[in-house]
């Protein structure tokens, strides 16, 4: 995970199809993520119009809002036939990576963050 200083927030996705569409149809913040079938996907980008999400498998919670878990794989294509052959994978077991993380994740009816908010002038 390349941010793992970021405060991330989400929003959970019912399906496969809905999951899809939202890392390739549309740009978020970047500390934006979804949640879905037990896994964390996660804005770990640099640039909004350039989004990378990783895939966060949780092993515990701790507090309101840490999150420990396993970043497993890592979602950087726009294409939605190479997005959903890498949430298949991921959901498969077929992990590109096993590495530890520890981050805050709130739900996005409470977050706020200098990646999110409206500068005020």
């Amino acid at each position: 995970m390349k941010h793992p200083d970021r405060i991330f927030s989400f929003m959970e996705v019912e399906s496969e199809d809905d999951l899809v569409k939202a890392i390739t149809e549309h740009t978020w913040p970047l500390c934006y993520g979804f949640y879905h079938e037990d896994l964390l996907y996660l804005g770990d980008g640099d640039r909004e119009d350039a989004p990378e999400y990783s895939v966060v498998r949780i092993e515990r919670t701790e507090g309101h809002h840490g999150i420990v878990g396993t970043e497993v794989g890592r979602v950087s294509s726009h294409n939605k036939d190479e997005v959903r052959r890498i949430i298949r994978e991921i959901k498969a077991g077929a992990y590109t990576m096993s590495n530890p993380v520890k981050v805050q994740v709130e739900p996005k009816w409470h977050h706020s963050c200098e990646l999110c908010r409206l500068e005020e002038d």
